[in-house]
């Protein structure tokens, strides 16, 4: 066995750490992603109205992120999209995280995962199906996306 690296899968821990986030990065690189070059993630904050959510869609544009508010119907939610395009690290998804955590909550707002169709040459999902997609498989429960 090599150290640091998942015999199974052959996930290297020291790129990838063991939490949902190492995972998922882990995942997009299987996927055939290039995570040395940018692409778009999309990460979720979840808000108790839409007034929190115009809040923290301002606040999130200051911060370079582009947003989009959407209530669910069917989870009965209001989420706060905030997009950004950039090297999907461990670190810098961290971060991102880290940075809405700290705009979302003075307006009531909890930060809800993240997602990303990658960067592989076969195209994929806009971000509009990667939400409706999502949308559809966090009704099951929560966990990460």
């Amino acid at each position: 066995m090599i150290r640091g690296r998942s015999p199974a899968y052959g996930k290297n821990y020291r790129r990838f750490p063991d939490d949902a986030d190492g995972d998922a990065l882990f995942q997009v690189e299987a996927a055939g992603s290039d995570l040395s070059q940018p692409m778009d993630i999309d990460f979720a904050v979840l808000v108790p109205d839409e007034a929190a959510g115009d809040d923290v869609a301002e606040d999130a544009e200051a911060a370079g992120f582009t947003t989009e508010i959407v209530w669910d119907e069917d989870a009965g939610e209001w989420t706060v999209y905030c997009t950004k395009t950039m090297v999907a690290t461990y670190e810098a998804v961290q971060t991102a995280q880290e940075d809405l955590r700290a705009i979302s909550a003075p307006h009531g707002g909890v930060p809800d995962g993240w997602e990303t169709a990658g960067n592989a040459p076969e195209g994929g999902a806009t971000a509009e199906e990667r939400r409706e997609i999502s949308h559809s498989e966090r009704l099951g429960g929560r966990g990460g996306w």
